[in-house]
């Protein structure tokens, strides 16, 4: 890293902040995180070697560890609706091509939930408590806001398939995977074979894995039965209820050797290898995914990693730590895919309980991003942006010494961001006001030289990868 001795001298000093305003830096204690799930423990330094070509596949697969959080699903239904899906397709003698389309279809189907958490209680017949009324200056603020929410999750999860340059088969197929044979499905009502088939096969798939997780083989054929001709194909419920005797296929599954049976199905013709500029595609995608968890984290994560590029060329960063720090910015908030919407939307103070929950986010970012062999370099500077330098902040209580220059940047980035966005209790702040809070903690909870680099770079921002 060039001028790095000079950048960690400097940043010595430096402490993070954990909160949106001076009086919450002094006034909110740190809620303890009970078990279970214990705390990951964190290495003390992140691995910065350069990444190589790696399979697109594999990583959406690990990544579809996230996915799952945001539909409330057990991890790995995203990898067992594959298996389901591409047994399927096997069953039907499909082509090369068509099985590459719904390949890929399969492990980005959920690339639009994030902002329709309703879709798996839909599925499961779960109702969701109804959401508190809010307030008046939330209303205000979000109508500023682009609504992304007003796109389906199939047609979110369409662009997104389009913009990792996946083909139009596998996009259309992720459109449709809403969409019922009747036609009472969504966004366009389709009916029987008007339905994309690969969006029949994952429909079909989706909805007996998440069956079968939750209450068995019997209930997950039960309800492919009692749904076929309403919400599925019956030559596709015909198929997969052939196999209801087949115990132990089904339980292989649930092994630990889901993702690697998931990744093995693969067709040749698919296979995929990105680059760096692949990777940095493939976290935008997702800063995409995280931020249309609520209207008021409309471009946060994007947000943030400009900031965070900007200072980290102020303070004379080299262009590949650069890089590596926008992937950690665009993916620092990804365990928040993990939490609820009504924590997330609440337009009033988090009760103790809504606070403990969503201060787990940032475990839930470490766990998704260290088993993504291509992200686990950064998982741990993603995973600190709410520390702090005094050990005050969390999760984890990380102090001064184990909380390296790159997680100090993205800190001040964070807060920043979260200072001049729209929220549910207020509107976003100006810039004058912003660094001024930001530098009333500086000593104690901001880093005094990353705030003074914030300061300089939201003068010039410089928002490139090539500077």
């Amino acid at each position: 890293m060039q001028k790095q001795d000079r950048s960690e001298r400097r940043l010595s000093c430096c402490v993070l902040p954990a909160h949106v305003t001076s009086s919450d830096m002094t006034a909110i204690a740190p809620v303890v995180i009970p078990p279970p799930p214990p705390l990951v423990p964190l290495p003390l330094v992140h691995d910065s070697a350069p990444v190589a070509g790696v399979s697109l596949s594999e990583v959406l697969a690990a990544m579809s560890r996230a996915l799952d959080m945001t539909e409330g699903e057990e991890a790995g239904h995203t990898v067992r609706t594959c298996i389901i899906g591409m047994r399927i397709a096997e069953e039907l003698d499909l082509s090369a091509f068509d099985r590459v389309a719904l390949y890929g279809a399969m492990l980005l189907k959920d690339a639009g939930c994030s902002g329709n958490s309703q879709v798996v209680a839909d599925v499961l017949k779960v109702s969701e408590p109804p959401r508190r009324r809010r307030l008046s200056l939330r209303r205000r603020a979000a109508s500023a806001i682009p609504s992304r929410q007003q796109l389906s999750r199939g047609e979110r999860g369409e662009r997104i398939a389009l913009r990792l340059g996946f083909s139009t088969a596998t996009a259309e197929a992720i459109r449709g995977i809403d969409e019922h044979w009747d036609g009472s499905g969504r966004p366009d009502s389709l009916i029987g074979h008007e339905i994309p088939l690969f969006s029949r096969i994952i429909l079909l798939a989706q909805t007996v894995d998440a069956f079968l997780s939750r209450h068995g083989l019997p209930a997950a054929m039960r309800v492919a039965r009692e749904r076929s001709g309403a919400w599925f194909d019956p030559s596709l419920v015909r198929i997969v209820r052939s196999w209801r005797e087949e115990g132990g296929w089904w339980a292989r599954l649930h092994s630990p050797d889901a993702t690697a049976i998931a990744l093995s199905l693969e067709p040749p013709q698919h296979t995929r290898y990105v680059d760096d500029k692949g990777l940095d595609e493939v976290a935008r995608a997702f800063a995409e995914i995280i931020d249309s968890k609520s209207p008021f984290t409309y471009q946060h994560s994007t947000n943030v990693a400009k900031y965070a590029r900007a200072v980290a060329y102020e303070l004379g960063f080299a262009r590949d730590d650069v890089r590596r720090l926008n992937r950690a910015a665009l993916l620092h908030d990804v365990g928040k895919l993990g939490i609820s919407s009504r924590i997330l939307d609440k337009a009033g103070p988090l009760t103790p309980e809504e606070r403990a929950e969503m201060q787990r986010h940032p475990v839930f970012t470490w766990e998704i991003l260290q088993g993504v062999s291509a992200f686990a370099g950064f998982a741990r500077t993603a995973s600190l942006h709410h520390e702090r330098l005094d050990g005050s902040g969390y999760p984890w209580g990380v102090r001064a010494e184990d909380l390296d220059v790159p997680a100090r940047i993205l800190c001040v980035a964070d807060m920043y961001e979260a200072l001049t966005a729209n929220r549910p209790y207020r509107a976003g702040l100006g810039r004058e006001t912003a660094l001024k809070i930001i530098r009333q903690g500086s000593g104690k909870h901001v880093c005094p030289v990353a705030a003074e680099a914030l300061t300089e770079a939201t003068r010039h921002l410089k928002v490139s990868l090539d500077g």
